[in-house]
């Protein structure tokens, strides 16, 4: 399930590279520097959405890209997703697509925003770093997904704990 989302999140990129190019200033700029994610973003990506959406919702995944922030709510019993691009405000929806899988609440989600990447991104300072995804897991609290790429273009998925703590790596 997450890495369908980590493609389509990767569409979505795409079709809002004008979006997170715009939404990036110098300051944020400042921020890349000590996270390559934009995962402070997404608190105020879920309270966007959730203020839109008239309360707490259900997340197939949500991710932080080095520009934006996507949201994949779940619709219809969790048998469809919904896409949302949260890039210093929410744009519009994309179309519902077809999705299953565990999901999770914001609620749920606890992650210290200053180190949560630290220890990754000391490990492995080279490396671009694509995203950040919390994807929901088939019993307790969801997980947290940090996907990398080396220079040699090989790529890499670490788990990794709310604090940083790295849980453990694999070649997807």
């Amino acid at each position: 399930m997450g890495v369908t989302f980590r493609r389509a999140a990767a569409v979505i990129v795409m079709i809002s590279a004008l979006i997170g190019t715009t939404a990036c200033s110098s300051s944020s700029s400042k921020k890349s520097a000590i996270s390559p994610l934009r995962v402070e973003m997404i608190p105020a990506a879920i309270a966007a959405l959730e203020k839109q959406l008239g309360g707490p919702q259900q997340y197939f995944e949500i991710n932080a890209t080095p520009t934006l922030v996507n949201l994949f709510v779940a619709t219809d019993n969790a048998t469809k997703a919904v896409a949302y691009v949260y890039a210093g405000a929410l744009q519009p929806p994309a179309a519902p697509t077809t999705a299953s899988g565990n999901t999770f609440a914001a609620a749920a989600i606890s992650f210290d925003k200053k180190t949560v990447l630290a220890k990754v991104v000391k490990q492995l300072p080279t490396s671009q770093f694509e995203t950040f995804a919390i994807t929901g897991a088939p019993t307790g609290p969801p997980r947290y997904l940090v996907t990398v790429r080396s220079a040699q273009g090989g790529e890499l998925d670490i788990s990794v704990l709310g604090n940083g703590d790295i849980v453990a790596a694999e070649d997807p």
